[in-house]
This record gives structure tokens, sequence and C-alpha cells, in this order.
């Protein structure tokens, strides 16, 4: 039983509480063990469709705990490097899962809790949270959870907030991206139960085929954006100033677009019955913001 979380189970979803308040969630080599295998078996339950990853207490997460690990770069110390190591696969854990994952943040979210929220697929926070990437203020590059912010939103913002280490707002944790909706405290349970609802719709195959195929679709390198030939043309700037679409070529997908192609020769036909992997009873509540 984990010592650091706590797991909900609902109908066809589970919540991963972070369960160490006293300390605002800092991430410990504990945690990430837990973490890792947490995600790892909920991926496999097929009674799950969709994976919420919350925090108890004040705050989603104050990033990691200094006092038993560093996660950051930080040569010479083999101790360090393990617990760098760890945490780098179970974000890599998060992110790979073939289940919808959703961050439910509020409060403090910093350092390797952005990391942790950018590894899953949707980030739903109160308007009160706020977020921070610290690491150049603690001597630190941000090396493990890089590769996830930087996905979220891309190199310029993530360039700006990565080297002043300065705390910045939900609201602008929206306008760059990092946030896909923001509610008020008080609503925000409300907001991830409409949403998880939403994947009692969806088939889980093709969520999971979906999540592959986006992850492997490569954006296109600023070497090509550079050379300024007629093929990019097509490519289109995205709504937050990051340059650069995602790669036409039919092959990019890999085992991704072969999985789409059996999916949708196998799909149900539009008819009066409901498809198959439909979760009966009530319809989901709740609306999506406009």
């Amino acid at each position: 039983m984990p010592q650091t979380l706590e797991i909900e189970y609902k109908p066809q979803a589970a919540v991963v509480w972070l369960s160490r308040p006293d300390v605002r969630n800092a991430i410990d080599p504990l945690m990430v063990q837990e973490l890792d295998e947490t995600f790892q078996a909920l991926g496999r339950d097929p009674q799950v469709r969709a994976i919420v990853l919350a925090g108890r207490g004040i705050g989603f997460c104050a990033g990691a705990d200094i006092g038993q690990a560093r996660y950051g770069t930080q040569p010479g110390e083999e101790d360090e490097r393990a617990d760098a190591l760890a945490c780098a696969a179970m974000l890599h854990t998060i992110y790979a899962c073939p289940k919808a994952t959703i961050a439910r943040v509020h409060g403090i979210c910093m350092s390797v809790g952005m990391g942790l929220a950018a590894a899953c697929d949707i980030v739903i926070a109160s308007s009160q949270a706020t977020f921070a990437l610290p690491e150049t203020r603690l001597g630190l590059a941000p090396a493990v959870i890089a590769p996830y912010v930087l996905r979220a939103i891309g190199p310029r913002q993530a360039t700006r907030w990565f080297l002043t280490g300065e705390t910045f707002s939900a609201t602008e944790a929206w306008r760059i991206g990092f946030v896909h909706d923001l509610c008020e405290p008080e609503s925000l349970d409300m907001r991830i139960s409409a949403l998880v609802d939403t994947f009692m719709l969806t088939a889980p195959d093709a969520v999971s085929a979906t999540k592959q195929l986006v992850h492997d679709l490569p954006l296109r390198s600023l070497d090509a954006d550079a050379a300024g030939s007629d093929d990019h043309q097509s490519g289109t700037v995205d709504g937050h100033g990051n340059g650069g679409g995602l790669s036409t070529d039919p092959a990019a997908g890999g085992t991704a677009a072969d999985a789409i192609s059996t999916l949708a020769s196998s799909a149900a036909v539009p008819g009066a019955r409901l498809p198959e992997w439909v979760v009966a009873g009530n319809p989901p509540t709740g609306v999506a913001p406009a």
C-alpha cells in the first residue's frame, strides 16, 4: 500500500492523490517510486479509463523535497543522479500512460510539480493556483522536467520562465498554454468530474492509439524552418506564438498511424444503438467552457 499516495477508485476512473500535505506534497524518492508503480498499474487496469492526479492539502506540489533529493543537473553525486533518472522514468511513465490523464492543480505548482502536470494530457487549475520553475535560483538546470514543459508551452515561453525562476499566476499559465481550463476553487472538483465523464463516451483503444499518434508525430525541426523551403508553407504558428506545425508525412506516425488505421476499420457504424464502448448510465454532466 502506498505511503505517499492515496488511490481513490471511481466508476471507470481513478484519482491519485499526492499525500504529503505537511510538506506541500514535495516529491521524495519514495513518492517517485510509488507514482511510477501506480501509473503503470492503472495503465494496465481495464476498468480505468481516466486518471486524475491531484494533491492533498493547500497545494498541488511544491516540487522536489530538497532535503532528500535534487532533480536537476548537479554532476558528481551518484545518488543525486540516480534520483534524477528515477524521476525522469516516472514522468515518462505518466506521459506514456495509455489512459487519459488529468492534472487537478490548486495552490502551488512548482518545479517537479509542473513536470507532473505537463506530463498529463490535460491540466485543469484553480484560478488561485500559482506556478514557478525556480531551478536556476537553486543552482540547478531543469533537466528532468524540461522535455515535458517544452512540449506544453514551447521553447520561447519555457526559456522565459526557466531562466528567471519567477512565480506566475494561473491566468498567465492559461495564457501561455500550460493550463487548458481555469475555474474558481469551489468549482474545481465539478469541472474535473465533468471532464472525466466525457471519457465514458470514448473508445479506450482509440484514446490510447490517439495519444500514441500525438506523441509520435514530431514537431518540425528548427533547421527545417530556417531552410525556408516551399514545403513549409503549410506549417502554421500556434495560438501561443510557437512556430512549427506537426509533420504531415504519413510515415511520421509509425506504429501509431497503423493503430489508428486498425481502429478506424473496426469502428462502430452509426445507428440507433450506442457504440459498445459507451458506458451505460447518465449522460456526462457539466459543460465545457466556451
